[in-house]
């Protein structure tokens, strides 16, 4: 069960972290999202921005500091021009003794084939009731228990090969031979027996029950489960006639997981005529959930929080350095809209993070960048001296002089040229009310 945020900051010595419920203004002299209805103190400040800088929520295994890692496999050094040479001709000496080997095969079932029809015919039985006779055995098997052969071969593997590199470490026929040729691994006492045993045991229990050590991994198991998961289930609605759906989603937000789902025959029209909304929906409704859970609460890792806090971040340096209130971004027409009117420039965009609105982006890395950039002031509004002014202007137009389009025109109305009716003037009580300033709303956020 993973730790919460409350239980990871008491292991680790830090200040609990309060959970916000709602934001109610942005305002410029603040630095943090706070409730409009109290004014931050020094201790809340340091208790929300020490915990999320210091703690570390980018793997399911950082996030459950007190669980064992399954480690990933490190690839093997690359090979020398020599070696390539050699793995290539013990590669075509095996070709050949494998085709060897299947011409003989195919020679000996032919012969086995015609021996069996002459039984067949001498006995006066089918073919196919010989060969169940010559190939019978059972489908059905107990659980394997640990033998204590293979408990001895797992300890002279973690003996022999725990300081080996990868590529070099000691195969199973040669532990085997190895542990045969031990004298301290004969003629064992029972409890030593029982040790042997137990360790193996132990190992194999951690290995399902450890955590995987990155995003990569992670993601790698899931999808290989999930697929063996399924099909499964389907070979289960061939047999028994079941119905059965599957969700399979991530529960973090910086958790690389592909969301899957899966319905045996034509479960998927159960959410639509009874729900009336299709699988993919749910899908989506399902993932946004569970990425909002206890384990993601308090770092603040909602895709909503870094809308939020980039937009935040933005307007409060362009408050700053213009002065001005009202001020829309334009992404599109960034150049004329904002540089040349406001005469104010964005400096430090994140490289690799596309030039657009944050709610476009799409992908958590890049808003992540973003977010980091835009809070340690690496990327910030700065004000442009009327030369400067001037000089960009002298661009624009040299742009416009040689035919590039340096303002996108607006859309153009799909009901263009046509006479329209105009509306008739609202009365004096109505003409009030359409020009009443419009409250604030307070945006309560989930995370």
């Amino acid at each position: 069960m993973p730790l919460t945020s409350d239980e990871l900051a008491a292991v680790n010595g830090e200040p609990v972290l309060p959970h916000p419920t709602f934001i109610a203004e942005f305002s410029p002299d603040a630095h943090d999202l706070t409730p409009a209805s109290r004014a931050p103190s020094p201790a809340d400040s340091e208790s929300l921005s020490e915990p999320l800088r210091d703690a570390n929520l980018s793997t399911w295994a950082a996030r459950n500091p007190t669980r064992p890692v399954i480690h990933c496999w490190t690839p093997p050094t690359r090979l020398s021009d020599a070696q390539k040479a050699s793995r290539k001709i013990k590669k075509g000496l095996k070709t050949e003794m494998m085709k060897r080997l299947h011409d003989a095969v195919v020679k000996h079932l032919q012969e086995q084939k015609h021996a069996v029809e002459l039984l067949s015919h001498a006995h006066n039985v089918t073919p196919k009731y010989v060969n169940d006779m010559i190939g019978s055995q059972t489908k059905y098997h107990t659980a394997r228990k640990i033998h204590l052969t293979n408990a001895l071969i797992h300890a002279k593997a973690k003996e022999m090969n725990s300081d080996q590199p990868i590529g070099s470490r000691y195969t199973l026929g040669e532990l085997r031979e190895m542990v045969a040729e031990d004298p301290q691994m004969k003629n064992l006492m029972r409890d030593e027996k029982t040790t042997y045993v137990s360790a193996l045991r132990e190992h194999r229990e951690q290995k399902v029950s450890s955590v995987r050590a990155n995003n990569i991994a992670a993601a790698r198991d899931v999808l290989v489960t999930t697929e063996r998961v399924i099909k499964e289930l389907n070979d289960l609605r061939v047999r028994t006639g079941t119905y059965a759906t599957v969700y399979v989603v991530r529960g973090h937000i910086n958790d690389t997981i592909q969301s899957t789902m899966h319905g045996t025959d034509n479960s998927e029209d159960f959410w639509e005529d009874v729900y009336d909304s299709p699988m993919a929906d749910v899908l989506r409704q399902y993932e946004q959930w569970a990425c909002t859970q206890n384990q993601s609460q308090s770092s603040g890792s909602s895709l909503l929080f870094y809308f939020v806090l980039i937009k935040y971040l933005r307007d409060l340096n362009e408050l700053a350095v213009t002065g001005k209130k009202d001020i829309t971004m334009n992404y599109n027409n960034y150049n004329t809209a904002i540089i040349e009117t406001y005469a104010v420039k964005l400096v430090g965009w994140p490289q690799g993070v596309k030039f657009i609105s944050p709610s476009n982006i799409g992908t958590v890395g890049e808003i992540r960048k973003l977010r980091d950039a835009l809070k340690a002031r690496t990327c910030y509004w700065a004000a442009l001296t009327p030369a400067e002014v001037k000089l960009h202007t002298a661009e624009l137009d040299a742009c416009r002089s040689a035919g590039q389009v340096v303002r996108q025109p607006r859309k153009k109305r799909s009901d263009a040229g046509v006479a329209r009716k105009r509306k008739a003037p609202p009365t004096t009580g109505q003409a009030h009310k359409e020009n009443r300033r419009p409250l604030r709303i307070c945006t309560y956020l989930n995370y």
